[in-house]
């Protein structure tokens, strides 16, 4: 815009349509709906610009583009951006390992910022795993990784397994 502000138009899914819908999937038909795009990214997902890329029981690769929308007053990505798209992935990771019918909550969250995301960093890959998962309880790891495999962060995560077991 001409007076140096921007402007972002976000458009999303309703999730508790989407939600339900997941829950009508196979574990396999779930994993293909969210890389294909059949399955409609979540609010945050559309908000802040990130998508699964790759997903597989027991492992998922969420992407991000940073750009202007995520920086703080230094031009850097913040801390809280990075953290929710490694949580997402780590969230979706344990969520492909539980049992039909249950879902997964995250109860703690552990982010390690190594090195500084700018918006001219390019695209990132937040590579998560399961570490456990449990009949009530279950951990993930992933890490931030360029398009080099430069590290950028790494976290993990505790999660509660709630429903059917």
């Amino acid at each position: 815009m001409a007076d140096g502000t921007s402007e972002l138009r976000v458009r999303w899914s309703d999730p508790a349509a989407v939600a339900l819908r997941a829950f009508q999937m196979s574990r396999e038909e779930l994993m293909a709906g969210m890389t294909s795009g059949e399955l409609a990214n979540p609010p945050i997902g559309e908000l802040m610009n990130f998508r699964v890329a790759e997903a597989e029981p027991g492992r998922v690769v969420v992407e991000l583009t940073p750009d202007q929308r995520h920086q703080n007053v230094i031009g850097i990505v913040a801390g809280g951006v990075i953290g929710t798209v490694l949580d997402a992935a780590m969230w979706i990771a344990v969520q492909s390992r539980v049992g039909e019918g249950s879902i997964v909550s995250t109860t703690g969250l552990n982010i390690n910022l190594l090195r500084r995301v700018t918006g001219e960093t390019g695209v990132l890959r937040a590579v998560a795993t399961p570490l456990h998962v449990g009949r009530s309880a279950a951990a993930a790891q992933a890490q931030l990784l360029d398009s080099t495999d430069r590290l950028y962060a790494q976290a993990t995560a505790n999660f509660i397994v709630m429903g059917a077991r």
